[in-house]
């Protein structure tokens, strides 16, 4: 199907409307797929989306989009979250062996307890604070990476914050503040 807008927009709209009707028909199926192969329901309702917007942006013809083609996509999006969690998983090792090496050095008991205070924290505002912090990334390259706006990354990387703040003793944010 031609994906260019008439005078009228009547090509795009039938185009939506097919792509919103395939979402109907087999949202449930491809959501239950992914659910049985990731542990949270979250991370299955944001994978789901993952999958339905691939199929929109990447056929022309949505005839070509069948339920195989699309647990095909699932599968290939629940292999990228893996390893976006293993990757996840090795930066927190990274972090873990950093606070060793430190406690080692001298500076055990505040590096530890930031340490405790990041693995405690969700994991994208854990990520987001590492980004920023470790990593040395601007809310620039951020929302380049996690995939959206710089203001957007300033708002997680606020929130992250925020959330970090709470985690940590009282005193030792007191000190930090003197």
């Amino acid at each position: 199907m031609d994906r260019t807008l008439t005078p009228g927009g009547t090509v795009l709209q039938r185009y939506d409307d097919v792509f919103a009707a395939l979402h109907r028909e087999h949202r449930e199926r491809v959501f239950s797929f992914i659910h049985r192969r990731v542990s949270s329901r979250e991370a299955a309702e944001e994978l789901t989306n993952d999958v339905f917007r691939i199929a929109w942006q990447r056929n022309p013809d949505p005839a070509e989009v069948t339920p195989a083609w699309l647990l095909t996509v699932a599968r290939n999006v629940i292999g990228n979250e893996y390893r976006r969690r293993e990757r996840a998983e090795h930066l927190m090792q990274r972090v873990r062996d950093s606070v060793v090496i430190a406690a080692r050095a001298g500076h055990g008991a505040q590096q530890q307890t930031v340490a405790d205070s990041l693995l405690r924290l969700r994991e994208k505002e854990r990520e987001i604070l590492l980004l920023a912090y470790w990593d040395d990334l601007t809310a620039t390259e951020i929302g380049e990476m996690l995939g959206c706006s710089a203001s957007a990354a300033k708002v997680r990387l606020h929130r992250a914050r925020a959330a970090f703040a709470q985690m940590m003793p009282a005193a030792l944010m007191a000190e930090e503040g003197a």
